[in-house]
């Protein structure tokens, strides 16, 4: 669906008005100011892309504030800004930004915030719905107000896929415009968990708390033979790839890690228990789908076998 928006035609002393109206059919309800209202003008195209909307915005200086009473009435939405023109100032959480052009900002529709451009300007503006968003990354509030990168890497792989998007909208069939928008979440979501800002900002504090938690998830999960990278990144809310970098400067993998453990552990359940349970109980016990490779792992790790080392104990 297209829509298309702009204050020609519309008497100058009702611009303002038309445009407030045109603002809050398009995104949600924003609180505008107008520097000049007398002669303010205004252009809006607007492309659904599955669940997701495209926009190109092109007005003169403008204020946009998303009031505290207005974010808890409608549906979560975040949008994603890409000014071509000049900065735009932006301000949620406490945080505050000047994005130039080649950047964009992610913005929250439940939470208050100021955005702002003192010169004329156009923008692509990209809408997401919340839970959409929510599902690929967590906690997308740790985001806002922040400047992105779409001039280089994986970021300027979802500013050319925007634009590829809108080129061939009208070629694509219906059924594959779903793909299409999800497609871009899946990239928008790759350019923010690759920021080095989010990989490195891991302070000893926050790296030991994040450490900490997959530790005690891994213990209190060790027998579960499906105990992969990315299930422990879920349990424990961050990203596979953070996980990974967790483990990077230990020079242990997380999977060495994990196998470890289970070694350990049923190393020590060897050593005090009878021979009344069988080696192949004890290795599914601890998280071992296939006693061969268990046998193996634990020689390599302890120089003999399961069975060396029960009967060393027996003695």
């Amino acid at each position: 669906m297209y829509q298309r928006y702009t204050t020609n035609g519309t008497p100058g002393q009702l611009h303002h008005r038309y445009w407030q109206e045109v603002i809050g059919n398009t995104y949600f309800n924003l609180q505008l100011r107008f520097p000049q209202a007398e002669s303010f003008e205004g252009m809006l195209e607007s492309w659904q892309i599955g669940a997701v909307s495209i926009s190109r915005l092109q007005s003169n200086a403008l204020c946009y504030e998303r009031l505290r009473p207005d974010c808890q009435r409608e549906e979560e939405h975040f949008l994603v800004t890409l000014p071509e023109q000049t900065g735009i100032e932006f301000s949620q959480f406490t945080r505050s930004v000047v994005c130039q052009p080649g950047n964009f900002i992610l913005e929250h529709s439940n939470e208050p915030y100021r955005f702002q451009y003192g010169k004329a300007n156009t923008m692509w503006v990209v809408k997401l719905p919340g839970n959409m968003l929510r599902n690929r990354i967590r906690n997308p509030d740790r985001f806002c107000a922040m400047q992105f990168d779409a001039a280089s890497g994986i970021g300027m792989l979802f500013h050319d896929y925007l634009q590829l998007v809108i080129r061939h909208r009208d070629h694509a069939a219906m059924s594959i415009a779903p793909v299409m928008g999800q497609q871009l979440m899946e990239l928008l979501a790759a350019t923010l968990e690759a920021d080095p800002r989010i990989l490195h900002s891991n302070n000893s504090a926050v790296r030991c708390a994040h450490l900490t938690r997959v530790e005690e998830f891994v213990r209190r999960n060790l027998a579960d033979t499906d105990l992969t990278p990315e299930r422990i990144a879920q349990s424990c809310a961050i990203s596979t790839r953070y996980l990974h970098l967790l483990f990077k400067e230990t020079e242990q993998t997380i999977s060495q890690w994990i196998r470890d453990l289970r070694l350990q552990a049923a190393h020590e359940h060897l050593c005090r228990s009878s021979g009344n349970i069988q080696i192949g109980q004890i290795a599914y016990q601890w998280g071992f789908s296939d006693q061969a490779q268990f046998c193996n792992a634990f020689k390599q790790k302890f120089g003999l076998t399961p069975s060396e080392l029960r009967k060393q104990n027996a003695r």
